[in-house]
């Protein structure tokens, strides 16, 4: 008797275990701006990137405290060695701030394309939940139709075959969905099996450029990564400048071939962020241009099935033609969601390419 009590009190306890572990989904409402603060406070590579700065700034203080004099023109190794790792050390430290605001932005990005990804993914649950409504009147209708000899039997098997894939399709969508809703949990500290509300949809708003020359160059100036590549050149220059010629480690003519290495490392570094940004912008300037003809596809849609609602009503149109309109509109309305998400995110990265580059990578 005590072995049998003994069992159902541990029998018990795992399933009391399994009911606490058990969690119902949480709903939360998220805004895009909500979205994009949890984001930065969960975020673990920021976390690790303000430690980098931390730890930059202590290794140029201590390289700092080694240097004793800054050499000007040639130097004796030893003089030099201190002042280039405080050179270096400093540009490190920078970099990791500048790295810090890449990692911030980056992340911004990567909200904002996790919360558009969950309304896309919706929107297409929902075109294949319409999709799938209309095969499945169109299977009925090809089923009556084979039975009185309308039509024949490779008609009815196709309208089989489209069912199948509308099925078939309607599952992706709702795995490209939990997929969706996983990865924006995962960046703001959501549970998995959590069901975030989304409470906006992203404005529509065309990209405001007077001189597209001007506007390229003032972002090449404030893009981190050419920063850096300037801070090499300078470097090496320097490292020319105070080249020892009494016991040189390395040839002159090297530290001059380094000095041109870095100079086109930086020019050819400009030039292609010049032109990713230009390609940017006739991306997202096409875009706007099919806007307006989808916004004006889903009006349509819209007037075409008041129309065939009316004639169902009065007997003039099936309940398949009813469906069909209806899974038309909802594939015009998917078209429009997925031109305003992708503007919305490429816009973004006009105005901060180097942190857009960062996630792309």
């Amino acid at each position: 008797m005590k072995k049998i009590l003994m069992i159902l009190i541990f029998s018990f306890s795992i399933l009391s275990a399994s009911v606490a572990w058990a969690k119902e989904p949480a709903t939360p409402e998220f805004t895009i701006e909500k979205a994009i603060q949890e984001a930065l406070l969960h975020s673990a590579a920021i976390k690790s990137a303000e430690y980098d700065v931390d730890r930059a700034y202590e290794v140029r203080q201590f390289a700092s405290d080694k240097l004793e004099f800054v050499p000007v023109g040639p130097a004796d190794s030893d003089v030099l060695r201190p002042f280039y790792a405080l050179k270096q050390a400093d540009i490190n430290w920078q970099m990791s701030r500048k790295a810090l605001d890449i990692q911030k932005d980056a992340v911004e990005i990567s909200a904002r394309s996790s919360y558009n990804a969950i309304l896309q993914a919706q929107a297409k649950v929902k075109t294949c939940e319409a999709s799938l409504k209309s095969a499945e009147k169109q299977r009925i209708l090809a089923a009556a139709n084979f039975r009185v000899g309308l039509i024949n039997q490779q008609a009815l098997l196709s309208a089989e075959t489209n069912l199948a894939n509308a099925k078939a399709e309607l599952e992706a969508a709702k795995k490209s969905l939990d997929d969706a809703y996983q990865k924006f949990n995962q960046l703001v500290g959501l549970w998995p099996e959590d069901r975030p509300v989304l409470t906006e949809v992203p404005d529509f708003e065309k990209l405001t450029v007077y001189d597209l020359d001007s506007y390229i160059e003032r972002t090449l100036e404030e893009n981190p990564n050419l920063w850096l590549a300037k801070e090499k050149v300078d470097l090496a220059k320097t490292m020319l400048g105070t080249y020892d010629f009494t016991n040189p480690a390395e040839p002159y003519k090297a530290k001059q071939l380094d000095v041109d290495k870095a100079i086109i490392s930086a020019s050819d570094a400009r030039d292609q962020a010049r032109k990713s940004l230009r390609s940017l912008y006739y991306t997202v300037t096409g875009l706007e241009e099919q806007y307006a003809p989808a916004t004006e596809q889903v009006r349509m849609a819209e007037e075409n099935l008041r129309v065939i609602k009316i004639k169902f009503e009065v007997g003039m149109a099936t309940s398949a033609e009813v469906a069909q309109a209806e899974s038309a509109l909802a594939q015009a309305k998917q078209q429009v969601l997925d031109i305003v998400c992708q503007h919305d995110i490429l816009k973004l990265a006009f105005s901060k390419p180097w942190a857009y580059a960062s996630t792309a990578s």
